[in-house]
């Protein structure tokens, strides 16, 4: 039998280490990837099809809730499972809207990610037992979307305003996405009309109430 392929997308190199050598201990799985960047993430999935991607939702440049937006439609194969240090019930609703199978804390120890691995490998859904009743909570309060929908951004849009939100000028975003700042621009007019906003500390204040951004160094 064929190991399953891995992914693995997240800031921290150590933690994609530690990760690595976990599944290292298993002859079932093998890693292919390693990155924390999301964009190679999208990359890296569309054009290896992995079996499983190991993703932290709030990865910087483009967010991990994002590239799992861009991959989950694309690559139907492959499971989805969010190691994330947020127990707020947002980012958790977020990350299943997203298209994740599961979710699970870095606080949680190896044992409970080797459980919640095999169980998205099984088809199954995980949640970390940790916070399983923020979801049943929300359920009981009927609770609307985690964040409020994304339909009126296009995924373009949604890159642009997570770059300005994180600091980077319209200099910084043309020559990180490839295009010209006047390109840059007309996004950027065209997200404040579609908002009804104005200026970069409101836009900022969007993009963290969407959960497109944590600020977080």
């Amino acid at each position: 039998m064929m190991p399953i392929t891995v992914l693995l997308a997240d800031e921290q190199a150590l933690l994609r280490e530690g990760v690595s050598a976990l599944l290292a201990g298993s002859p079932r799985y093998q890693v292919t990837g390693s990155t924390a960047d999301g964009r190679e993430c999208v990359r890296h999935a569309l054009r290896n099809q992995p079996g499983l991607i190991v993703f932290d939702c709030a990865m910087r440049g483009l967010s991990g809730l994002e590239a799992i937006r861009r991959i989950a439609p694309r690559c139907p194969q492959t499971r989805l499972l969010c190691l994330s240090a947020y127990d707020d019930s947002r980012w958790v609703r977020a990350a299943f809207d997203a298209g994740a199978h599961g979710y699970v804390l870095k606080r949680d120890g190896f044992d409970v990610l080797r459980e919640a691995i095999d169980s998205v490998m099984r088809l199954r859904y995980f949640i970390s037992p940790d916070i399983a009743h923020l979801l049943v909570d929300g359920l009981r309060r009927h609770d609307g979307p985690a964040f409020a929908p994304r339909e009126a951004l296009s995924a373009r849009e949604r890159e642009i305003t997570q770059l300005f939100a994180e600091g980077l000028s319209a200099r910084d975003i043309a020559e990180r996405l490839h295009v010209s700042v006047k390109t840059v621009g007309t996004h950027r007019e065209h997200i404040m009309a579609k908002l009804g906003i104005n200026g970069i500390a409101q836009l900022t204040r969007y993009a963290l109430r969407e959960g497109l951004t944590t600020l977080e160094p």
